[in-house]
């Protein structure tokens, strides 16, 4: 018989067939009071299982839009819910979690799965839920044993997962798919239309290699089935061409998704995803997840062994959200989700396991960095307080005016010197916003009020170039009598042990006020006697360790912090992302600056553009081409970048002085590589994306970008700053290898905008908000589930994590919660 939980429900299921099957039962949806249901009936002590599949036909009845078909899903609930089957729980259910002090783990370990429990009697309701088997290998295990403890995966298999960053079934579980493919609404060749994103199953009818007269390789194959075929091509290189060509076995069976374009009148798809059918799939009607493989994994295996994984592990993952969070936010509870994002009965399903999972990911970040805030704001400091009227007298000192914003951002920080709590500001802006002689005024403020002054940036090349400037700016300050004559000592690899020497002595003893480095100021060999300001520039390339132990050099104070980041951040997210921050935008240009201007190039056109370059050269500027991003591998990128190399000074520029810049070079020959272009002795720099951040070359007016359509706003705008700092006119050239929507907007958008931070909002409409949780820092981790429609989730995140930290300051109450915070962001917990 019905208790109260499952009554009330009842109520409303049949004021629902009342209203006709409207959905209006409940204000927002029935879907909106499946999480209400939830904790109605674990308080009847419901079996939970159960419970949640009846919370998944509410969800799967909302996202019907048939009525008929409703009328049968809601009869069907109700009997359900009238059913005489017993539902209570176990009174030792084996899924639930032990509290945290009965178990010697730590809180963030997941307890380890019991024997596996006795086989619950059948239940008739053809839409029971899922059964939970226990992995083969190991009845016993927790979720942190290793890969190999799954029945299919052996070493060889762990190693392939290992490059994918999975060594644990927890690793497993969150492992998300990159896509999927609805086989539940499969489409024949001769009903698709232009423009949609659509997955076809067909056979391979012919597939064959074709080569450019620019040396691009296309490989063409006509796929078909019982209506009809279609042609799909894929542009590639003469290394990629014939591995990719054997995939393509004439009869082959395939399944191919992609956006339908259009060629000559005739619809087509332009590389579009593919992968070998599995008829169990297909015939089953399924949503297929799609995962990222690396060489030597199959397709089938990873789903394989995904559905084991799923089929058990979710039900031993403990809730770790606050109930309230769960109830207001109408989340998913996380067993579900952890099914629903590997294979989801419905899309409308998979996108709540999605959203459930993603506010996870900013809960926890938010959590992580308003916790950080508080730490922050009641470190010790030592009051830096100069004399009143320096500052009007160092900006007097100047050669230029500054820009209202560079006023604004040098009052705030001045004003944080002077109190006894640690400054943590970041100084946000463009490339050429004039960052850097903000961050000269405040040094030299600490400076005259007795402390030491420190910059840290991520490579020797720029080290000296802010060595370089900075020593010539201190210098007029002293011609003005703003400061006395200074020593800026430079600390970077490079420098020898006999001059090293003499800049820690320098440091120990108070003689050098001011140096700047590279990480080298964090060796163990440095002591200040009095570091009361960090600079660290390009934040986002060092670790919060490196960060952390440059702060440990001031000793028992703290000194204050100035971050430097000429990554734009939308406005919307900068509160989000940087919340433990103080944050100062630059939102000014310096009056004078020409802007680059800034082509996208046809394949037609690649000659002239290269004859272009020349004329440039024969006038004694210098020019960068930036290498396509290869996502295989740093190794494949170098491989490509020197092949590149080679042909560019073999058919291109035969008679210029070429360099070579990629990843996988030694730290001392990229240096080198970079002094060399910066000195003029080679006249084009050849190189990867590592160029992005760390060179500045006046004489350097072209920057062409090979395979542009593969880079991010963010870093087509970093490459163009690159040019642009001299007297003469620049240029940025974008050449794309192949064509899509997004591409193509991204593309458009640099030519047409220079605002960075213009082109950072473009960015976050185009790609989403969870790219950006990578310029926060190195070692953070990833967004991986966030996307372009989360502002809501970001919003809700920081508003939950305010309030449970007003009522849990420390997260005691909350230690599952606690745990993951703290895992996650572990490199922030033990730095600070």
């Amino acid at each position: 018989m019905p208790n109260s939980a499952t009554e009330k429900l009842l109520k409303i299921l049949r004021l629902e067939a009342q209203t006709g099957y409207q959905d209006k039962a409940v204000t927002r949806g029935l879907h909106s009071f499946a999480n209400t249901w939830l904790a109605f009936a674990e308080r009847a002590n419901l079996d939970k299982d159960w419970a949640m599949t009846i919370a998944q036909q509410m969800r799967e009845y909302s996202a019907c839009e048939d009525v008929s078909r409703r009328r049968a899903m809601l009869d069907a609930l109700m009997a359900q819910l009238r059913s005489p089957v017993v539902r209570l729980a176990p009174s030792t259910a084996p899924a639930a979690a032990p509290s945290i002090a009965a178990t010697a783990d730590p809180p963030q370990s997941v307890p380890a799965a019991p024997s596996p429990p006795k086989p619950a009697p059948p239940a008739p309701s053809t839409s029971a839920p899922r059964r939970s088997t226990p992995p083969r290998s190991v009845p016993n295990v927790s979720l942190d044993a290793p890969v190999t403890t799954i029945a299919g995966i052996g070493e060889f298999n762990a190693q392939k997962l290992a490059r994918l960053g999975v060594h644990t079934i927890r690793d497993l579980l969150y492992y998300f798919p990159t896509r999927y493919d609805d086989y539940s609404a499969l489409k024949t060749i001769n009903r698709l239309t232009y423009g949609e994103q659509v997955t076809i199953v067909g056979r391979v009818a012919s597939a064959r290699k074709f080569q450019t007269r620019t040396g691009q390789v296309i490989i063409r194959v006509i796929i078909e089935d019982a209506s009809g075929s279609i042609e799909c091509t894929w542009f590639t290189t003469e290394r990629y061409a014939d591995n990719l060509l054997k995939q393509f076995a004439v009869g082959r069976e395939m399944v191919i998704s992609g956006k339908v374009g259009e060629y000559l009148g005739r619809l087509v798809f332009q590389n579009p995803h593919y992968e070998p059918a599995e008829r169990e799939w297909i015939i089953g009607g399924s949503i297929v997840p799609v995962y990222r493989l690396t060489e030597g994994l199959q397709p089938l295996l990873m789903r394989r062994v995904m559905r084991r994984v799923v089929e058990y592990w979710p039900a031993r993952v403990p809730e770790h959200l606050p109930a309230f969070v769960l109830r207001e936010a109408n989340l998913m509870p996380i067993q579900e989700a952890l099914r629903e994002i590997h294979f989801p009965r419905s899309m409308r399903t998979q996108e709540a396991a999605r959203r459930r999972l993603a506010f996870d990911e900013l809960f926890e970040l938010q959590l992580a960095v308003l916790r950080q805030r508080e730490l922050w704001r009641n470190e010790p400091a030592l009051p830096l307080q100069p004399p009143p009227d320096l500052l009007e007298r160092l900006i007097a000192a100047l050669p230029f005016t500054l820009t209202n914003a560079q006023h604004r951002a040098i009052r705030e920080i001045a004003d944080d010197l002077a109190r006894p709590n640690a400054m943590h500001r970041l100084l946000q802006g463009d490339v050429g916003s004039g960052k850097t002689v903000v961050a000269a005024l405040g040094m030299a403020l600490a400076v005259a009020a007795g402390a030491q002054a420190a910059l840290m940036a991520p490579t020797e090349i720029l080290a000296e170039q802010h060595h370089k400037n900075l020593t010539r700016l201190f210098q007029r300050f002293a011609e003005a009598g703003a400061l006395p004559p200074l020593e800026l000592a430079l600390l970077t690899g490079s420098v020898k042990s006999s001059e090293r020497r003499a800049v820690y002595e320098g440091l120990s003893e108070g003689t050098i006020p001011i140096a700047i480095g590279t990480h080298a100021l964090i060796q163990e060999g440095v002591v200040f006697k009095q570091l009361g300001f960090v600079v660290v520039d390009e934040q986002h390339r060092f670790g919060v360790e490196q960060r952390a132990a440059l702060r440990r050099k001031a000793g028992a104070l703290n000194p204050h912090t100035l971050i430097m980041s000429a990554t734009p951040i939308p406005r919307t997210l900068a509160l989000t992302l940087y919340g433990d921050l103080d944050n100062t935008v630059l939102d000014e240009m310096p009056p004078g600056r020409q802007p680059v201007k800034t082509y996208w190039i046809a394949p037609t056109e690649r000659e002239r553009a290269y004859q272009f370059v020349r004329h440039q050269l024969d006038q004694g500027r210098q020019a960068y081409v930036i290498c396509p991003l290869v996502e295989e591998s740093e190794k494949v990128e170098a491989k490509a970048a020197v092949e590149e190399y080679e042909r560019l000074q073999r058919e291109v520029f035969p008679g210029y002085r070429l360099g070579l810049l990629h990843g996988k070079m030694k730290p001392a020959e990229k240096e080198a590589a970079m002094q060399a272009f910066a000195r003029g002795e080679t006249q084009v720099l050849v190189s990867t994306a590592v160029v992005e951040v760390g060179i500045d070359v006046p004489n350097a007016t072209v920057m062409l970008i090979e395979g542009a359509n593969r880079f991010g706003l963010a870093q087509l705008h970093q490459f163009r700053g690159r040019v642009g700092r001299g007297e003469h006119q620049s240029y940025c050239l974008l050449f794309a290898d192949s064509s899509n929507d997004l591409a193509d907007q991204r593309l458009q958008a640099i030519v047409n905008t220079h605002d960075g931070f213009k082109l950072a909002e473009i960015d976050l409409e185009l790609r989403g908000p969870g790219d950006f949780f990578g310029t926060r820092q190195s070692g953070e981790p990833e967004l991986r589930l966030v996307n372009v429609h989360d502002r809501d989730l970001l919003e809700q995140a920081r508003a939950f994590a305010e309030r449970l930290l007003q009522e849990d300051p420390d997260l005691s109450a909350h230690p599952l919660l606690k745990a993951k915070v703290e895992v996650r962001f572990r490199a922030e917990a033990e730095t600070t």
